[in-house]
């Protein structure tokens, strides 16, 4: 299933449903009012999730037109957030406020990193194995823009609708880098977030992530007024979470 966060008048949005083709969505806050809400008590929302997810793409429940713009990240704010590094270190990132996935302003020649990154359930210190393969719940897309900015994908899945390893394409004012096959082993991320502490539902991790620089052959990031789009695909093209854009903008003096 797929699940997204609209914006409303509060800090954590209005949980919705979203259909396969990201065309439409159902109100699921009956069922958990915020996503944070359905993680901590996954087992028994999860499942009404799943089924109003089926209801939603046979037309059977009432449904409205999903707009990407009107989407805070999946999780607006997380407990932890953790970007695993090349060299085996992992860098924690602040989780008091996630960028909105349209809504990312970067100070120009910062350059971005893009991955994939998981919501984990509850973990206790230690747990690997087959508890920690199940402890991926969503999955996102990733944008990581220096030390202040991070935003996610509009929309989060569930890791059985992942077509293999994503195709993770970027633009930079519509021209089109290299594409990049990102595959992430969740259940070694999630073990190692665990390795020597709880971890809480709602934590996020993400992958090693590729420059977006380095995609375009660029030596500095992007220039004022520039924009990136980063978007996952299936092996048919098709947009599996949305995308998320970044301006670079000077900021006000």
């Amino acid at each position: 299933m797929k699940l997204a966060t609209l914006k409303n008048a509060t800090r954590d949005g209005r949980l919705v449903v979203v259909t396969r083709d990201l065309t439409r969505c159902t109100d699921a806050s009956f069922l958990a009012p915020t996503l944070q809400r359905a993680l901590d008590d996954w087992a028994r929302v999860a499942p009404h999730l799943a089924a109003l997810a089926e209801s939603l793409e046979h037309g059977a429940v009432p449904a409205e037109r999903f707009h990407e713009h009107d989407a805070m990240s999946p999780l607006p704010r997380a407990f932890r957030c953790a970007q695993a590094q090349d060299d085996g270190s992992w860098r924690e990132t602040a989780g008091d406020g996630f960028s909105g996935p349209r809504d990312g302003v970067i100070a120009p020649g910062t350059d971005i990193a893009i991955g994939l990154a998981a919501i984990l359930g509850d973990l206790a210190a230690g747990d690997a194995g087959e508890i920690a393969a199940d402890a991926a719940m969503l999955v996102m897309a990733a944008a990581f823009a220096g030390e202040a900015t991070v935003a996610f994908s509009p929309v989060a899945v569930t890791p059985d609708e992942l077509d293999g390893a994503p195709q993770l394409t970027a633009t930079i004012n519509g021209k089109t880098g290299r594409s990049v096959a990102i595959i992430a082993d969740f259940a070694a991320l999630a073990a190692n977030a665990a390795k020597w502490r709880a971890v809480g539902a709602g934590a996020i991790v993400a992958t090693g992530s590729a420059s977006l620089a380095k995609s375009f052959g660029r030596d500095g990031g992007l220039g004022e007024g520039e924009t990136a789009r980063i978007e996952a695909k299936d092996a048919k093209g098709h947009s599996l979470l949305g995308a998320i854009e970044m301006i670079a903008q000077a900021r006000p003096v």
